[in-house]
């Protein structure tokens, strides 16, 4: 029994607490030696029962919590625990990264390498990457490169929609009949009645997000009255869990009818190539088409025909670019001498835990950032919309590159302070010096490993003599001191 109840006393004093429990239970043998054998061994059980209570306070002595608590907090453990968890609660807070499984799995549409979106190049300003809707009519007859095209409205709305008696305000797009078509996507809910899409006044195909979150994922909703802006609507279908059409942000795509979209409206374009198709060679009969039909010279470079998928994962690309200068910069840092990152004379397997703990924590730190970044950043990420600026454009890019000097300069800071013989975070901070006094006096600050592993000092004020970051390793001269800890 007082083996059992040794496990509740915490470790480091668990050898100290049975030595004082067995001599109590000796001396309470001995003063019981007239009493008979079952009475003896009846009070016996009853101590140590005792001995549960006495293991429970000693665990939940609240001095020894907060020191327990303190010595956890500056261990390694805690810190990838902690990043874990922050990993996690962005998982679930965002619905599990919607947006990032889209950018990096197969999108939801057959044989997505062929789809591609067509734009103006060569000009400043984003809203100019549109082309009005006469160019889509003359590409609609290349078949021999085209298999198929449609367009867009360039700049999305937000509307008032209401079905079964909710209403919400949600970004909507105007889109010619044929783009599920181009897409070759099938919708997830669909009418079952043979009805032409160009003869549907106001026709809507709500998107997965807008008919789960705003309308509670209702399975009966193509059943049910529909407004849009306070005209009567007819809902069509629901899209594709991770289909978004132009940006995530769009929650609805309006059906446009035959006469929706004049000559010269600007539209988005989307197309799908016939196999075997290159995108310069469509980008060179298109242009030469436009060129045939206004009768004027047309450089194919005017014309941009890009990859869908290649646009999609742009993002990805401009943040893999912003982390390596980032890393170049830091690398920089490292090797001018400025910080004493190296774990001296402890072998190859310290310093293996100690970069494999260095490298853990700041691969989380750049997961966190990426996720929220890509997450939680208002960023179309697929097309350009046609009214934003390249500063809107460039904002979560902005937001990465700063996010990824201030992780790793934090991580590399962190690491710093650390032992290098157990990892600890070092306590103690003293001020050594006065910066006032550079001649006389040299300032800087010494922290010390609790375990008595080592003594840091990092200097405040750069002087030519001494380096920057300073590791004394300290001897068996020293474990005295640190025997109580």
């Amino acid at each position: 029994m007082l083996h059992v109840a040794s496990w509740i006393v915490p470790r480091r004093a668990r050898a100290e607490w049975r030595k004082e429990w067995e001599a109590e239970l000796a001396c309470a043998w001995q003063m019981a030696h007239q009493e008979s054998s079952s009475s003896r061994n009846r009070g016996l059980r009853s101590r140590c029962c005792g001995a549960f209570l006495d293991a429970a306070w000693y665990r939940l002595n609240r001095e020894d919590l907060l020191r327990t608590r303190e010595h956890w907090a500056r261990t390694p453990a805690f810190v990838l625990y902690a990043l874990i968890t922050m990993l996690l609660l962005l998982v679930s807070g965002s619905g599990y990264l919607p947006r990032m499984r889209s950018i990096l799995m197969a999108p939801p549409y057959g044989a997505p390498e062929r789809m591609v979106t067509i734009s103006r190049t060569g000009v400043i300003d984003s809203a100019d990457w549109v082309v009005p809707y006469s160019w889509v009519t003359i590409w609609r007859k290349q078949r021999q490169v085209l298999e198929g095209v449609a367009a867009y409205s360039a700049q999305p709305q937000e509307s008032l929609v209401g079905i079964g008696g909710q209403r919400s305000k949600i970004g909507l797009v105007q889109v010619e009949t044929n783009l599920l078509q181009v897409f070759g996507v099938k919708l997830l809910l669909s009418r079952a009645f043979p009805l032409s899409p160009a003869s549907c006044h106001n026709c809507l195909v709500l998107s997965y997000q807008a008919w789960r979150h705003d309308f509670a994922a209702d399975p009966n909703i193509l059943q049910k009255k529909a407004t849009i802006n306070g005209q009567d609507a007819t809902v069509i279908g629901v899209l594709p869990e991770r289909f978004w059409f132009p940006t995530d942000d769009v929650g609805v795509l309006l059906w446009g009818e035959e006469n929706s979209f004049s000559a010269d409206k600007p539209v988005g374009v989307v197309a799908r190539l016939r196999p075997g198709v290159t995108e310069r060679q469509a980008e060179s009969n298109l242009a030469r088409s436009i060129s045939n039909s206004i009768g004027e010279p047309f450089s194919e470079s005017a014309i941009q025909v890009w990859p869908l998928q290649e646009r999609v994962r742009q993002p990805l690309t401009s943040y893999g670019l912003a982390l390596c200068v980032s890393l170049l910069v830091m690398t920089t840092l490292l090797w001018s001498g400025r910080m004493n990152l190296l774990p001296q004379r402890r072998g190859a397997g310290a310093a293996c835990r100690w970069w494999t703990f260095f490298a853990s924590k700041t691969a989380l730190l750049l997961l966190i950032l990426l996720a929220a970044v890509v997450e939680f950043t208002p960023e179309p990420y697929i097309f350009p919309s046609g009214r934003t600026t390249l500063i809107v454009e460039s904002g979560s890019l902005w937001i990465f590159s700063v996010g990824c000097v201030f992780v790793l300069w934090w991580s590399l800071m962190d690491q710093q302070r650390r032992c290098r013989a157990c990892l600890e975070k070092l306590a103690l901070p003293a001020q050594i010096g006065r910066s006032g006094c550079l001649l006389l006096s040299w300032a800087g600050t010494e922290l010390v490993c609790a375990q008595g592993h080592g003594l840091l000092h990092i200097t405040e004020t750069d002087v030519c003599w001494l380096d920057p970051a300073q590791w004394t390793q300290l001897d068996e001269s020293w474990e005295p001191l640190f025997a109580g800890k």
